[in-house]
């Protein structure tokens, strides 16, 4: 029986025992909101707590799937949310840090996108023996590694989520893993066009067609975004990252992807095979690939028969990610087998903090997503050896010496905001060998 047909078999029986998977929510913007409202369609699992500084957010989620207003309680302490949950309620709070102390939930989603959020909520859901499916990829690019080792020890699982892209690039990592294929290079293609000097202000017209928080899509446009996946598939899989960031090359269509991700010595724009990276245009988006190459002469006339490429490099396309709807099956996955889709081993890469404009002394940077800066991936033995700050502690920095357009900030260039995820990434820092 294959592991899907098990999970829909298993989670089917949950619901007949009515024994759910119970799950917390962390955050109700447009992800954490679509995956509430998934979850009422998937079998054995139960949404039955959100967190979200705004209440009316979390009340109209669970509204959307017909949850009374009576049946969900508003909480502030543990003690009201056991009685809620005993009386069959289902659970909303401001407080981000309550549901991870819960005994009553099995699984916490972070998808709140604010990093230090996602590392306090990830620390105290694995001191309480309570698994996390991390969706706040920019905490699990500064310090997912550390975060991992963490649960671990304490014997449960944190994960990236399926669906997400880094979660899809996995998939295809391990599946080509696994047959044997050598990679070459993982990566995604780019949704939107590449604009390094992006702002909220410049993008709050399109931003709000697209209903997106105008920082959310500035992450997007500017690549900051694409770097923190690719940071997450780095330090997951041990691929690398080029000495001067990702190339993130045009590409015409997907068969191009084999040729553009072959050596500088055939054609292509590499200096080493085993890269992540993303790429613009070519109908990737918004699906992830695997180039990949093999030995054999028989795999390659059987590859070439089946239109997966020319050689010496084939291509591996998923041609769609399900970020709203397929974190619920890693809750379960998590939960029924302590399996995990993507789990960061230790620092490969970071993803750094990089001046959109020219920054002068006593500035405050605005972090990701902002106007100030945006982020660039670079290999982990490079951020360490230039002292480069990644982007996800930079928010509330002081700048302290002037920073040109274009130029890597470095700790010595700001006074970073003292913070509960600075502090985890200083324990990374001193736990792992650079």
């Amino acid at each position: 029986m294959s592991v899907m047909v098990r999970l829909y078999t298993q989670l089917e029986n949950l619901a007949r025992q009515g024994a759910p998977i119970s799950v917390a929510v962390i955050g109700a913007g447009r992800m954490g909101r679509s995956i509430v409202v998934s979850s009422a369609e998937v079998s054995g699992l139960e949404v039955t707590a959100i967190a979200d500084v705004q209440l009316d957010r979390a009340t109209e989620s669970y509204q959307s799937i017909g949850r009374q207003r009576q049946a969900i309680a508003t909480v502030e302490t543990a003690e009201e949310a056991s009685n809620a949950l005993a009386d069959d309620q289902v659970l909303i709070t401001e407080d981000a840090l309550l549901p991870p102390k819960l005994p009553e939930i099995d699984v916490v989603i972070g998808a709140t996108g604010v990093p230090e959020i996602g590392a306090q909520v990830a620390t105290r859901a694995i001191l309480n023996d309570t698994h996390v499916v991390m969706l706040t990829d920019e905490t699990d690019a500064v310090v997912g590694p550390y975060l991992s080792k963490l649960a671990e020890q304490a014997g449960v699982v944190y994960s990236a989520a399926a669906g997400d892209e880094p979660g899809a690039i996995m998939e295809l990592y391990n599946f080509a893993r696994s047959l044997g294929f050598e990679v070459v290079a993982v990566g995604k293609g780019k949704n939107n066009p590449l604009d390094r000097a992006a702002t909220p202000d410049s993008l709050a017209e399109t931003a709000h067609e697209k209903n997106l928080n105008p920082e959310i899509y500035t992450a997007f446009v500017d690549g900051t975004n694409s770097m923190l996946e690719m940071t997450m598939v780095a330090n997951a899989t041990g691929l690398s990252v080029s000495q001067d960031g990702l190339h993130s090359p045009n590409v015409g269509s997907i068969e191009e992807l084999s040729d553009v991700f072959s050596l500088e010595s055939n054609g292509g724009i590499l200096t080493q095979k085993g890269v992540v990276d993303f790429v613009l245009g070519g109908g990737v988006a918004p699906g992830v690939f695997a180039v990949v190459t093999t030995d054999s002469e028989t795999i390659q006339e059987d590859l070439e028969y089946l239109s997966v490429g020319t050689g010496p490099n084939y291509v591996l396309h998923r041609s769609y990610h399900l970020p709203t709807i397929e974190p619920l099956l890693t809750a379960a996955r998590v939960c029924l087998y302590g399996d995990a889709y993507l789990v960061p081993k230790e620092p490969v890469a970071d993803t750094v903090s990089v001046a959109k404009r020219d920054l002068s002394p006593g500035e405050e940077i605005d972090g990701i997503g902002g106007s100030t800066v945006y982020g660039v991936a670079e290999s982990a033995d490079v951020v360490v050896g230039k002292d480069l700050v990644p982007i996800s502690l930079i928010e509330g920095a002081m700048v302290t010496t002037k920073i040109e357009a274009g130029e890597s900030i470095r700790y010595e260039d700001v006074e970073l905001r003292e913070s509960e995820l600075l502090s985890i990434r200083r324990l990374q820092d001193s736990y792992f060998e650079y």
